[in-house]
């Protein structure tokens, strides 16, 4: 029981951008947000789509501690929190691209992480808002134009399964630039069962998944670093142990999690390389600087920096993916 105590204690000092406030649990599943409304998107550029791309985003868990257990779209606080996240990662995309992203009934930390099992069936809601909200943008708003998948953490796992669902449909595997599932593991296993899903192996293949979980040396699995996890390193581009130095980072923007507003900007963070042992992108920082989210993760696990260590780095692949599927096109 204290355990138990001790884990909601901590979980409530943790989530990104800030959990929400303790709440009374409620006992009837949220109303399933409906997408032909412009409420229940974060952000809709409607009229507004002036990039010959788009970007579809899903943003990270923003909730947790002993309250509901999935988000209510219409809760204006945790509306502003998914708004925080969602201009925090998605400065990488949108020079390039129009954003999309949906508002979805995503489960608290708490039933991600403490509750597995359980928190597989609460999942599913969240889920299969997002897969109708990409079916509705898909139909209404996409006009044929490329597209990038974007999330993070549980943003990541949503547009995972979106992918194993529905993407064996060839045409939006044409369209699809790249989908960036990060922060979320994607295994062999998953490319065996669902033989459309690619990983990158390069900087500029397209219709290929970018994933990685960023961590120190020798920190072993977590929830979201699943055993067999592929990923590649967003500094060379390289899908094996190859060190890329400091020297070829872009640059880190940290970010406060909580307002959205850049606290520091870091060139040639660190050297990274993929560990053979554990599949995580591993960079060298300072621990104490950067202490990642050790209520939830193991120490080491630096989850919470997915995006922000890596951001120029991603900022420049996304127009280098983009600019490669238009080449193609081209050529084809």
């Amino acid at each position: 029981m204290f355990k138990r105590l001790y884990l909601f204690l901590l979980v409530s000092l943790w989530c990104l951008g800030g959990c929400a406030a303790a709440r009374p649990q409620h006992a009837q599943l949220p109303a399933a947000p409906d997408y032909a409304q412009a409420e229940s998107w974060a952000f809709l550029p409607v009229g507004q789509t002036d990039k010959p791309v788009d970007v579809f985003y899903v943003y990270p868990t923003i909730f947790g501690g002993d309250g509901p257990t999935r988000m209510d779209i219409t809760d204006e606080d945790l509306r502003h929190k998914a708004d925080v996240q969602i201009l925090i990662n998605t400065g990488v995309f949108t020079d390039t691209a129009n954003l999309f992203a949906p508002y979805y009934r995503q489960a608290s930390i708490e039933v991600v992480w403490m509750n597995e099992q359980e928190g597989e069936a609460l999942l599913s809601d969240g889920y299969h808002d997002v897969i109708r909200a990409f079916e509705y943008y898909m139909e209404h708003y996409n006009n044929g134009r490329p597209f990038i998948l974007a999330g993070f953490s549980q943003g990541s796992m949503a547009l995972l399964e979106l992918m194993k669902a529905e993407f064996h449909n060839p045409q939006w595997q044409k369209q699809l630039v790249a989908a960036y599932l990060i922060g979320y593991s994607v295994t062999a296993e998953d490319l065996a069962k669902y033989p459309w899903l690619k990983m990158a192996q390069g900087e500029a293949d397209t219709g290929v998944i970018v994933s990685y979980n960023t961590q120190l040396p020798h920190s072993g699995q977590s929830f979201v670093l699943k055993k067999g996890a592929l990923g590649i390193n967003p500094v060379n581009w390289k899908t094996d142990a190859t060190v890329a130095p400091a020297a070829e980072h872009k640059g880190a923007v940290i970010f406060n999690a909580v307002t959205g507003e850049v606290v520091e900007e870091v060139p040639h963070l660190s050297d990274t390389y993929l560990e053979a042992e554990s599949g995580a992108l591993v960079v060298r920082v300072d621990p104490v600087k950067y202490n990642a989210s050790q209520a939830v993760f193991p120490s080491g696990v630096l989850h919470m920096y997915d995006y922000m260590f890596f951001y120029n780095n991603l900022k420049e692949n996304a127009a280098r993916r983009t600019a490669a599927w238009f080449e193609n096109k081209k050529a084809s």
